[in-house]
């Protein structure tokens, strides 16, 4: 019986299944064939089986391991012959382990060398014990190895699907970007001609805030990550020099290719005189309108850009646009109240912040006095009715100057102490304020005269450039002998510099073109060399340790009291 019991585990070995052939036929025979001839294992015979076993365990854990990562790199390629194969050989490897883990097993719980190798000869041929009910193979007559290569295709069809599906997000975010304009690496901080950004304020850390506290989402990402195209998808008439431009995707349809957060601004660009003027505007619109913005615009006079805007600018056309830019913004986290002190135009970056306060139902404090000429120059007039209405945190308390109506009820004259002092705890409250220069002036004094300290006050300022006449020809030194001269030496031009002009102002009036995007000294696009001269600028943010060294100044920020020369 035993003799031809071995006679039969040989014919298996030279028969073996599949690709189970060389070293799993060598050591099978070692390892069954001569168990099942053996009454017992003499202590020597019995160590020399169990190293033969351990050997065989270790080999097989090696080739799955090494298997496991062949397979993995085929779903990669989509290499599905390479899959099979892989496949093939870890049945043979775990086979190799699971044949030496039964052996070392049985020896290791002293079971006879027959009984151990019966045990294996039942569970290759798929035999059932007839002592027992319970099938060899598990539930479903299936083996452990099923179940495990069961699970590993499993897994290599989950991590193919995967791939697959990020590869498609992939594919469709190029094409995304592709059609929007193409991304440029993050440009610094900037702030609208309409504008000069405050100071950063001391980074909060958002959180979840406490019952009752408000609440607003995270900040993200999104400082002059974009430029490209957007289409003007509807005009409304705010006031009577005072139109809003809703831009949207080219296409008209989806998200916009950017985020923004309330109160930063676009830099827009057109071309005028055969040269391209760049001006920036505040958006108005809360970002939580991700299909479009607004920017709301003021019809300056003698302003290129802005006329530019009001007198051609159509729906359906396309403009060329960046941004965002800018760090006067207010999303909630920052405090749990706020203060916004306006004035004209100067609405557009307060009404940002307002809208999406109340988009979100921010149940903090808001209290906006705003400043202007007359009734019918008052912007958003309506809306900020309304939005008081429907939201009781929101006070709004509008302060004309000029109006001669007898039927405004409201306070007359300008901001003053007196009127800030009846804002509650308006000492202690966050504050922001974005206007004219006159008057934003005039509210810094009335502010220090309630003892509020103007550092802690976070501003922008709506200006507009000293000189939007377009480039001229080139102006000659002889003809204003008194003045400091300006010499663009790679031009080959000079021009008069004025008490109060800035470099960039100078070139535009002679046609030297210069890049720039925000004209406040905060994006750095209008960097040059200084060759001669010295030039004070109030704001060089945007000048590394290397620029200043090397004599590079900001173009729209630089003034001179003498004459200079730069590499323009």
């Amino acid at each position: 019986m035993a003799g031809s019991m071995g006679g039969m585990m040989d014919d298996m070995m030279r028969g073996c299944r599949g690709d189970e052939c060389g070293r799993d036929r060598r050591l099978n025979k070692l390892l069954y064939p001569q168990l099942m001839a053996l009454p017992d294992l003499p202590p020597e015979r019995r160590a020399s089986v169990e190293q033969l076993a351990h050997h065989r365990m270790h080999e097989g854990i090696q080739l799955l391991a090494s298997l496991s990562s062949e397979a993995s790199h085929a779903v990669q390629r989509n290499d599905y012959g390479g899959l099979q194969e892989a496949s093939d050989r870890m049945r043979e490897a775990w086979g190799e382990f699971d044949s030496g883990l039964s052996a070392y097993r049985a020896l290791a719980e002293g079971q006879a060398p027959r009984g151990i190798a019966l045990a294996w000869f039942r569970r290759e041929m798929n035999l059932t014990d007839p002592l027992t009910t319970a099938p060899a193979h598990g539930v479903f007559g299936l083996s452990g190895f099923h179940y495990f290569t069961m699970a590993l295709l499993l897994a290599f069809a989950l991590l193919a699907a995967w791939m697959y599906v990020a590869r498609t997000r992939r594919t469709n975010a190029v094409l995304a970007t592709l059609r929007t304009g193409a991304p440029v690496p993050p440009a610094p901080a900037a702030a609208p001609r309409s504008g000069v950004a405050p100071a950063p304020a001391a980074p909060v850390s958002p959180g979840v805030p406490a019952e009752g506290e408000p609440q607003a989402r995270a900040p993200v990402s999104t400082m002059g990550g974009w430029v490209g195209k957007l289409r003007v998808a509807r005009v409304f008439q705010e006031t009577p020099k005072v139109k809003t431009f809703r831009l949207a995707p080219v296409e008209g349809v989806g998200a916009l290719p950017f985020e923004f957060e309330p109160g930063q601004f676009l830099t827009l660009s057109v071309h005028s005189g055969g040269n391209q003027v760049k001006r920036s505007y505040s958006i108005a619109s809360s970002p939580c309108c991700h299909g479009w913005c607004d920017l709301t615009v003021k019809h300056e006079s003698g302003g290129i850009v802005s006329g530019y805007l009001h007198e051609q600018v159509k729906e359906g056309d396309l403009l060329d646009a960046s941004g965002p830019y800018g760090r006067f913004t207010f999303r909630g986290v920052e405090s749990d109240s706020v203060v916004f002190l306006g004035g004209g135009v100067g609405i557009t970056p307060l009404m940002s912040s307002i809208r999406y306060l109340t988009d979100q139902s921010w149940n903090g404090r808001i209290d906006l006095v705003y400043a202007c000429k007359d009734l019918e120059s008052v912007i958003f007039r309506d809306e900020l009715n309304q939005l008081a209405r429907r939201h009781p945190n929101l006070h709004v308390s509008i302060v004309l100057s000029d109006e001669s109506s007898a039927a405004w009820t409201g306070p007359r004259g300008f901001i003053t102490a007196e009127l800030l002092g009846q804002i509650p705890q308006i000492r202690s409250r966050r504050i922001h304020l974005c206007g004219p220069p006159v008057m934003m002036d005039a509210v810094r004094n009335e502010l220090g005269k309630l003892g509020i300290d103007l550092a802690s006050v976070h501003s922008e300022l709506f200006l507009s450039p000293s000189r939007t006449v377009p480039p001229g020809p080139e102006v000659s030194a002889g003809d204003t002998a008194t003045a400091v001269t300006c010499s663009f030496e790679r031009s080959g031009k000079k021009a008069p510099l004025a008490a109060g002009q800035t470099v960039l102002e100078a070139a535009e009036e002679v046609g030297v073109p210069i890049e720039y995007a925000c004209r406040q000294g905060y994006c750095g696009l209008c960097k040059i060399k200084l060759l001669s001269g010295e030039v004070t600028m109030d704001v060089d943010d945007s000048l590394t340790p290397l620029d200043r060294s090397s004599g590079v100044i900001l173009a729209c920020q630089a003034k001179a009291s003498a004459d200079i020369s730069v590499d323009a």
